[in-house]
């Protein structure tokens, strides 16, 4: 398991020589980590809304998330709209399938690690009016949690902002692999979710879209650890 405490970022030396692949991808994994070490839990709204052009179909959905770093999260509906079948087998298949994968985090906090997959860095960019390297994102086992495809990494905290790609393997609650777009925004310190979209595009089964926009976030950072000399009075 990363913890804050081994959180290197890059010193003056290394940013005039440039970091090397290896140091982007154990930055980006600290930095990911730090989050997880230092929020203890947050709330957020979560605005889903689907169509499907074949069937002619349309849903929207808003949920409150709670996460607490202990136990995971949890989740209630504030409200629905739309049609019964998006809802049962998309936004309740993405809510159900999301609580599970913060259970299954509880020890590392994040899916992007070298566990999970290689990484290749294929180029800089900028995102967001951000400068950024760009990381090649290539899971190491075919898992409806990973996606194959880039990430782009801030360059000057090594927080990841953006995603695109499609899953590793296909997922249950909707035919094939869609393209995903996946962004960030950087609240209290840290990188939290900001929108994913989700699109499918079939020869027979026409297109599907499906967008959550998260939003209204209220963190709670863990309070700063007293000095060792504190400790032992």
């Amino acid at each position: 398991m990363l913890t804050a405490g081994l959180l290197p970022f890059i010193s003056q030396a290394a940013q005039d020589v440039g970091p090397d692949e290896a140091h982007i991808v154990q930055s980006m994994m600290h930095a990911t980590a730090a989050r997880f070490d230092k929020v203890d839990s947050y709330t957020r709204l979560q605005h889903y809304s689907a169509s499907d052009d074949r069937f002619g179909l349309k849903a929207e959905m808003v949920a409150r998330i709670h996460y607490d770093h202990s136990t995971g999260k949890t989740f209630e509906i504030v409200r629905r709209a739309g049609s019964p079948l998006l809802q049962s087998r998309v936004f309740d298949a993405l809510l159900q399938e999301e609580v599970e994968t913060s259970k299954l985090l509880a020890q590392e906090g994040s899916l992007l690690t070298t566990h999970n997959y290689s990484f290749r860095l294929i180029g800089e960019g900028v995102n967001a009016g951000r400068p950024c390297y760009l990381l090649e994102l290539n899971p190491l086992r075919k898992d409806k949690h990973l996606i194959r495809g880039r990430a782009w990494v801030d360059k000057e905290n090594f927080g990841v902002l953006h995603i695109e790609g499609s899953p590793a393997e296909s997922l249950s609650f909707w035919i094939g692999k869609p393209v995903i777009i996946q962004d960030f925004e950087r609240l209290s310190g840290f990188w939290f979710a900001s929108r994913r979209h989700s699109v499918i595009n079939g020869l027979l089964t026409g297109r599907s879209e499906l967008t959550v926009e998260y939003s209204d976030y209220e963190i709670r950072l863990k309070p700063p650890e007293a000095p060792a000399e504190s400790k032992r009075e």
